[in-house]
């Protein structure tokens, strides 16, 4: 048996993620899951090890290109290329290499 907190209507929600934020951050954990994945992972985790988690993963993934709009405009860039040449060759098979 854990305490729980339920919490109902907008305005209360928000004062308590927005005001007492620390304290309603957690997790429930899962004891099954918890035995399964001996802790780790990143959707059952919970506590501090899911915030380093977290944190690992947002920086991984900024580094990796997410959020900046430069790479997006050159995947777009090459898909386009690719889309002129396909029609240049009415999508017949020719490869250059």
């Amino acid at each position: 048996m854990k305490p729980t907190v339920v919490l109902h209507g907008y305005e209360a929600v928000k004062e308590a993620l927005t005001d007492h934020g620390e304290e309603f951050s957690g997790r429930g954990s899962f004891p099954m899951f918890d035995k399964i994945n001996k802790g780790l992972g990143i959707v059952f985790s919970h506590g501090i090890r899911w915030k380093e988690i977290r944190r690992f993963s947002l920086t991984t993934l900024r580094n990796l290109g997410m959020g900046k709009r430069n790479i997006e405009d050159r995947v777009q860039e090459e898909a386009q290329c690719l889309v002129e040449e396909l029609r240049r060759t009415n999508g017949e098979e020719s490869f250059v290499f």
